[in-house]
């Protein structure tokens, strides 16, 4: 009895060694984004420039960012500035590395105003992936972005 207790541990581990290696369980396609902040462009107060970073993991299938911007006027709850902007396919990378971009959204209705809450939404949509998309949403304060310094002639 104990020469087949003895011959049946010894063939269970030469098995064990015989079986091959079972390869780790890919990284499930992943996508992530989040919202940074967003500024008024002082040149032109019907544009906002949103701070959009993502990671998104190696994939053939199409992707798209959009990002949209929505502001209330607080002195006229009938006005609403919106816009939106979707960036093209081409131009979203997604190699498993963390993306930083900035993106314009220009308001369709009126211009920006300084120092109002404005709901910002981005979204990297994955067409034929699953989870299909990966979205962030918040509330922030549009402040005007410094003007860029004027060039100097000597």
């Amino acid at each position: 009895m104990q020469r087949w207790i003895i011959l049946a541990v010894v063939t269970t581990a030469l098995a064990g060694l015989a079986a091959p290696a079972q390869a780790d369980d890919p990284v499930p396609a992943t996508t992530v984004v989040s919202l940074g902040d967003a500024k008024i462009d002082p040149k032109l107060p019907g544009r906002v420039r949103v701070d959009v970073d993502y990671l998104c993991s190696v994939g053939t299938e199409a992707r798209s960012l959009t990002v949209s911007v929505e502001q209330k006027d607080p002195q006229d709850s009938s006005s609403i500035a919106f816009g939106s902007s979707r960036t093209a396919e081409a131009d979203v990378v997604c190699d498993g590395t963390q993306q930083q971009r900035q993106i314009v959204v220009q308001s369709k209705t009126f211009n920006w105003i300084p120092d109002v809450d404005a709901v910002l939404t981005a979204t990297v949509s994955n067409i034929g992936a699953t989870p299909p998309a990966a979205a962030d949403a918040k509330r922030v304060t549009l402040t005007t972005a410094p003007a860029a310094p004027a060039a100097t002639t000597s």
